[in-house]
């Protein structure tokens, strides 16, 4: 079964299971990039930064790239403050690169990539994606497709919470509203061209 085969006007629990909450787990001990996705809510954008220092605690990562502007909010730079917070848990510095113009995840991935080539970061280069388990179907299918030309390995990180689980999505149905607009919104961009159809 393809992406495209799924009927988005009748979108089950098992298929948002499959689709958005079957998330790749590579093993690895070093990365060449980690890059971590901006939220204009806080909590959520505080549990990927907690991801992200744990992942630091046992795997070598050469850069940490921060991409998020003003949220939709306002109040806050997305990607200022994360670097803040990671700072604050003797992170160093120099391995941080700041993305703080994007306002979407599109603007997210392509100023991002900006930045990974600038920096020699793509090229047989291996990426965490940090994010929501439920958002990063769309950010690795996004990326592949931007960088269809280049060889790099994707490795995809998310927090363990349990705000963010298949479980909590299943049972609220506002997250479950979000989790079929998510599917709707993958299905768009492949009828756009701005993703390939992958089995599901």
């Amino acid at each position: 079964m393809k992406l495209t085969d799924i009927d988005t006007n009748n979108i089950s629990n098992e298929i948002i299971k499959k689709v958005l909450f079957n998330t790749p787990k590579n093993e690895y001990l070093e990365a060449d990039c980690l890059i971590v996705f901006g939220c204009h809510l806080k909590p959520l954008l505080d549990e990927r930064i907690k991801t992200v220092l744990e992942i630091l605690k046992v795997k070598k990562v050469d850069k940490i790239l921060l991409t998020g502007g003003i949220g939709v909010a306002g109040d806050f730079n997305e990607s200022e403050y994360m670097k803040e917070v990671l700072l604050k848990n003797n992170v160093k510095e120099e391995i941080i690169l700041i993305e703080d113009k994007s306002t979407t995840t599109e603007e997210n991935i392509i100023n991002s990539i900006e930045i990974l080539k600038n920096n020699n970061l793509i090229e047989n280069k291996t990426i965490i994606l940090v994010s929501n388990q439920a958002h990063l179907k769309r950010i690795g299918m996004e990326l592949k497709k931007q960088l269809k030309d280049n060889k790099f390995e994707i490795i995809y990180e998310y927090p363990s919470s349990s705000l963010t689980s298949f479980e909590n999505f299943e049972k609220n149905n506002e997250l479950r509203v979000r989790a079929v607009n998510e599917i709707k919104k993958i299905r768009k961009f492949i009828d756009m061209g701005i993703v390939d159809d992958e089995n599901i």
